[in-house]
């Protein structure tokens, strides 16, 4: 069993207990997860299971999309409703064109802190465990993307949105910022991630449905399928599996996407995924091979 589980994380677990209880049902260890969900969130987490794990890197660096409800005038320790409140002031009245105004500014590049409450690591230590411990430390802003916000429902102290955005991005931190703009605090009151990529939510499995845990392995090759492809020959799959570059005259297909200079899926003839390989002008090396 090599592959990947769209799971749909329930609220109240961290990302490892999904591992853990997929592992108790599956009867496997070797499992891995492409990118933190928080404890109080739902939705899109994707599992790499067994050989699945090696290719893990290229879902992490997948686009996101997230729902969330933002609350304002409460600022917690964790900055959603699951912390501790530190505390709370008033919210100005704020009109729907103001705030589609405001949330138009943080589309595209911009510097973001992210929370002390967070996966990150310092000294070797996650930032939550730290903070956990009394320690809180401020992370250094790093540059993210935000591709798109869509504001879904608007109240006088809570609003709704929709979010694309590159890996690395906190919607905590968003929901923080984009309140300050308001002279107010701003907190995750609700926060749903709908997709990871071409892993969607409406595809995804619930935990408690252990049955259907069991028949939902993507296989690798179909999970990384937002690569171009190509296939070699199947003499030519030895020396690619062994680490050696297959010149263009092995390569028999390719995909209408693949692009010199890109990653792509490699195949044999018989459709048999090898790995992941970089297409150059003189052939297709090997950057992350499937062990037979």
């Amino acid at each position: 069993m090599d592959g990947f589980l769209n799971i749909n994380k329930p609220k109240g677990l961290t990302s490892f207990d999904v591992i853990r209880k997929l592992r108790k049902i599956l009867k496997i260890r070797k499992m891995g997860h492409s990118g933190n969900l928080d404890p109080g969130a739902t939705g899109v987490l994707v599992i790499g299971v067994n050989k699945g794990t090696r290719f893990l890197e290229y879902i992490f660096n997948l686009e996101k999309e997230y729902v969330a409800t933002i609350q304002l005038g409460i600022l917690t320790d964790t900055l959603d409703m699951d912390g501790n409140i530190l505390e709370e002031k008033e919210v100005p009245t704020i009109t729907q064109s103001e705030l589609e105004a405001v949330l138009e500014e943080f589309i595209g590049e911009i510097e973001q802190v992210p929370p002390s409450y967070s996966a990150i690591k310092k000294e070797g230590k996650r930032l939550y465990e730290l903070a956990r411990e009394g320690v809180f430390v401020v992370p250094k802003a790093r540059k993210v993307y935000i591709h798109s916000i869509e504001l879904l429902e608007f109240n006088r102290d809570s609003f709704k949105i929709k979010v694309v955005c590159s890996s690395g991005t906190y919607i905590r931190s968003l929901a923080r910022d984009i309140a300050i703009r308001f002279n107010t605090y701003g907190c995750v009151k609700n926060l749903v991630r709908t997709r990871i990529g071409h892993f969607k939510i409406e595809n995804s499995i619930d935990l408690q449905n252990e049955e259907k845990i069991k028949k939902a392995l993507i296989p690798v090759g179909e999970g990384l399928s937002f690569m171009a492809s190509v296939t070699i020959t199947n003499n030519s799959s030895f020396y690619f599996r062994n680490g050696n570059r297959v010149p263009q005259s092995a390569i028999i297909k390719r995909s209408h996407d693949a692009r010199s200079f890109s990653l792509v899926r490699v195949f044999d003839q018989s459709g048999d995924f090898l790995g992941v390989g970089m297409l150059k002008w003189d052939g297709v090396y090997p950057k992350k091979v499937l062990t037979s």
